[in-house]
């Protein structure tokens, strides 16, 4: 079958702003082209995108590592005991039997979990199924747990004269396994077999659903190859197309009280804050055979995913400081170009930085983009390429990057008319 890409080329001014920070709260940075550059990673914009895509649609993808806690609460609205329902839902956990998924001293999974909103539903359900069993093996996990925390007591308290502070730390250390995980699973093996092979099929099989937003960004569990999925989207970190560094801003804060008494006028407040401003260059490639293939073969889901990502990717906010800096730009460029080969990252264009011009970046940057396209249509040839155009703010025409078109809402019909005749 014939490969089929759509690639997503952006080209986006933003303003004096910090939309991605790093540990430090400094804006991120990438070396390209040996000069360091403003940088957007990848899993900032897959993040936006993605729930800005999952609100079109009208369906969540949660990732979380309170799984067991959704469903318990999930099992409490229903008359659960509080304690009991949390054991039920955390042995559905242990119940999968997947190697190095357990459960976290505060009471969910000890791994992040990426699950349809409704697997929560699902699971709640299946604890309600088998409800006798799980309720008898949570009753007794709660007296061994019970009993294990006034040994461990009765034990600290005898050795608290021998022991050195080191000792007593490392029995502290060790008390939450003891007294949690230990008497957990011991009572759920005590549930018979059978029973235990029928939640583990059922459990698996909720982790292993899967909705529009795991079938275009994937989803991985370690040692758990049915419920990894292997995304339609891939998105490269967003650098700018040029060098550029971070800026920094002091500020002052007013204290109102001590203005209005005319006591003093000094700053309440005082810091510094780290910002960028710059021009990037985005990019994403989206596999619509992968994308169909995930989607059990619904070519009509997969256009109605493909819709909403390609309005979400170009135009999905990114709020980090928004209130200081409003940063609600739009790209100045959208190109997209649909393949029969592979996927193919303009990013070479910018290896050499765009200089500084008394007109800013961006018509140099635009300029750059349409030369690599040109020289790439010139080696590669433009059989493989079944359709391209572009969008843009700027009144210069870039006859390398196809068609120009009047606006997104064109861009994104043609692109979606290409896929259905490479699809039926």
């Amino acid at each position: 079958m014939t490969p089929l890409y759509i690639d997503v080329h952006i080209v986006h001014s933003a303003p004096y702003s910090n939309l991605n920070r790093d540990r430090q709260g400094a804006p991120k940075t990438a070396t390209y082209g040996g000069v360091p550059r403003p940088r957007l990673s990848s899993q900032h914009g897959r993040r936006h995108s993605r729930t800005h895509m999952e609100e079109a649609l009208g369906m969540r993808a949660v990732r979380t590592r309170g799984t067991p806690l959704a469903v318990a609460k999930r099992l409490t609205g229903t008359g659960w005991e509080e304690n009991t329902a949390l054991a039920a839902a955390q042995m559905l956990i242990l119940a999968a039997d997947i190697k190095g998924l357990g459960l976290s001293d505060a009471g969910g999974t000890n791994a992040l979990l990426f699950l349809p909103e409704t697997a929560f539903d699902s699971l709640a359900a299946i604890a309600e199924g088998q409800r006798a069993a799980l309720t008898k093996a949570a009753g007794a996990a709660a007296e061994a747990i019970a009993a294990a925390r006034a040994k461990a007591g009765a034990d600290r308290a005898e050795s608290d004269t021998n022991n050195t502070d080191d000792d007593a730390d490392d029995a502290a250390e060790d008390e939450p396994e003891a007294a949690e995980t230990g008497p957990l699973a011991a009572a759920y093996k005590k549930i018979p077999a059978a029973d235990r092979k029928k939640l583990q099929a059922a459990v698996l099989e909720v982790l292993r659903e899967r909705n529009a937003s795991i079938a275009a960004y994937g989803r991985m569990l370690a040692n758990e190859a049915g419920s990894t999925v292997a995304g339609a989207v891939q998105m490269a970190h967003s650098i700018a197309t040029h060098a550029g560094p971070s800026q920094i801003d002091f500020f002052s804060a007013v204290d109102d009280l001590v203005h209005d008494a005319g006591e003093e006028t000094g700053a309440g407040h005082m810091g510094d804050q780290r910002y960028t401003s710059a021009t990037f260059y985005r990019y994403a490639t989206v596999n619509v055979r992968e994308l169909i293939k995930n989607l059990d073969g619904d070519t009509a889901a997969a256009q109605q995913v493909t819709e909403a990502f390609l309005r979400a990717f170009p135009l999905a906010i990114m709020p980090a400081k928004a209130s200081g800096t409003a940063p609600h730009t739009i790209p100045h460029l959208i190109h997209v170009a649909v393949r029969t080969d592979r996927p193919v990252n303009l990013v070479g264009a910018f290896e050499t930085p765009v200089p500084a011009t008394a007109n800013g970046y961006v018509p140099a940057s635009l300029d750059a983009l349409n030369a690599h396209a040109a020289a790439h249509a010139r080696m590669l040839g433009t059989s493989r390429i079944a359709d391209h155009a572009h969008v843009t703010l700027s009144a210069s025409p870039f006859p390398a990057l196809g068609d120009r078109l009047d606006g997104i809402d064109e861009l994104i019909t043609r692109t979606l008319d290409t896929i259905t005749k490479h699809t039926g």
